[in-house]
């Protein structure tokens, strides 16, 4: 049968706007409607000789495209303009490691894929080795930069947190990358497993979590000011690095406007500050081909100084 963790996802948040928590923004209220899960009642095995028999889509938290002969024609043009502009700067192992990771989970080696790739690399430089440590990553959406992390560094260990709803994208795609890894929804603080653990948001102060590092990218930016100053607690809790990387400016629905600057930093020690380098613009499919974000995007790494 289904994962079971999955199932317990799938039944408390799939495809039900009733369930939606408080902990969802405006942003996520409006983008409810995009997330849809189908499961195949006649063979309801996760994984068999005939393929996946879950099928998800969703909206407003990257673009997935699917390994296909279609879409690899169809993306021909962004992937040359992957090659100049992310891919030849990537190191070596990073690209080798990342392309791999995408014929497993069978997606295209997209423009997202490729600035989750230049961010583990940016944090390697600027960190060190990542190998063995105990990484957080706060709304990450398919699973894709904590599967990449993985790819390269095969020691260390990932927790997810996200909406529940968002949650089973997380789940599901890493456990399609790694589905010999070990995979834990924390329901209890004895649950967390050395690979892949994962929290709903709505339950996350109810842990401990402890990690070397946390990460949160395009997240933040959806959020409401009191879901922003929580995470900035459990941020300050730790001895770590915090890797955030947001939109300067951003009017949600409801009105509220979240400002990158105006975040709890106090008692972080800032070790890079700027405009994103490889976070601005973006190559499309249709005209015009090189697109700019809707405003900038800035990142910040900092340590806890307490």
């Amino acid at each position: 049968m289904i994962n079971e963790d999955l199932q317990y996802l799938i039944s408390e948040y799939g495809n039900s706007k009733a369930n939606y928590p408080q902990e969802a923004s405006s942003h996520w209220l409006r983008l409810n409607d995009f997330q849809k899960i189908k499961i195949d009642h006649k063979n309801g095995n996760l994984f068999n000789k005939k393929g996946i028999r879950l099928n998800l889509s969703g909206g407003g938290f990257g673009d997935f495209k699917k390994l296909t002969i279609l879409n690899l024609v169809i993306h021909l043009h962004v992937f040359l303009y992957l090659s100049f502009n992310l891919w030849r700067k990537l190191d070596l192992n990073t690209f080798f490691k990342t392309f791999r990771y995408c014929l497993k989970s069978r997606q295209l080696f997209s423009y997202d894929v490729a600035r989750l790739a230049t961010t583990v690399d940016f944090l390697a430089k600027n960190i060190g080795d990542l190998d063995g440590k105990s990484i957080l990553i706060i709304g990450d959406g398919y699973g894709r930069l904590g599967s990449i992390l993985k790819s390269i560094y095969p020691n260390l260990t990932i927790t997810y947190i996200n909406l529940g709803n968002i949650l089973i994208f997380d789940y599901f795609y890493s456990l399609k990358a790694f589905p010999d890894l070990k995979h834990k929804l924390v329901f209890s603080q004895s649950d967390f497993e050395s690979d892949f653990n994962y929290i709903e948001a709505e339950k996350y102060r109810n842990f401990k979590i402890k990690s070397d590092l946390i990460i949160n990218i395009a997240s933040m930016q959806e959020m409401n000011l009191k879901q922003i100053d929580d995470y900035f607690k459990l941020i300050k809790a730790q001895t770590g690095y915090f890797y955030c990387c947001n939109r300067v400016s951003k009017t949600l629905p409801d009105g509220t406007t979240v400002n990158f600057f105006d975040y709890p930093w106090g008692g972080l020690e800032i070790i890079v500050d700027e405009i994103c380098p490889w976070y601005q613009k973006f190559p499309a499919v249709k005209p015009p081909f090189v697109r700019k974000f809707d405003g900038p995007i800035h990142h910040r790494l900092t340590k806890n100084i307490i």
